[in-house]
């Protein structure tokens, strides 16, 4: 129980890590986020997004996304190229295999962390970290289907971001 929790302290600790260390270029981080136009035939809303800086005066972003059907909290975060997001990858990946969670190989997610299980607002819910391009993205969704489900989410972040 211990380790899990310091598990969880350290994958705060490491995205907070990782918000410091992302930098920012002329595109607008929080336009690579998904939002309700995203989603045409769900009614959607936006409960909450944050735009803010890292130490470096860097841009880095999370949005909150409700619906009848799922909750998603994404964030993301640019680095100078895909090399330093994939290296941040790396580091996250060491700490969910001492987890137990391994990363598979999804079609066009090489680079991701594996699935992990967790709670939003206090429902079960499937994280992911991936990279695409020079951003790191994770994604937390609840509702039916999550594990499977979290992929589907991930494809249409992966397309809003530029993949």
């Amino acid at each position: 129980m211990i380790a899990k929790r310091l598990t969880s302290v350290a994958l705060v600790v490491l995205f907070a890590g990782l918000l410091a260390a992302c930098s920012g270029d002329g595109t607008p981080p929080r336009d690579l986020l998904l939002g309700p136009r995203d989603f045409p035939e769900t009614a959607v809303t936006k409960t909450n997004r944050e735009d803010g800086s890292t130490n470096l005066d860097e841009p880095a972003v999370q949005v909150v996304l409700s619906s009848p059907e799922f909750n998603l909290v994404e964030s993301l975060v640019l680095f100078k190229n895909g090399d330093i997001a994939r290296s941040i990858l790396a580091g996250i990946k060491q700490d969910q295999v001492a987890q137990g969670v391994t990363a598979e190989a999804v079609a066009g997610f090489e680079d991701n962390t594996g699935v992990m299980s967790e709670q939003l607002n206090g429902e079960d819910a499937s994280t992911v970290f991936f990279v695409e391009g020079r951003a790191l993205i994770r994604l937390t969704l609840s509702g039916e289907g999550g594990d499977e489900m979290v992929w589907a989410f991930a494809r249409l972040a992966r397309e809003k971001s530029g993949g």
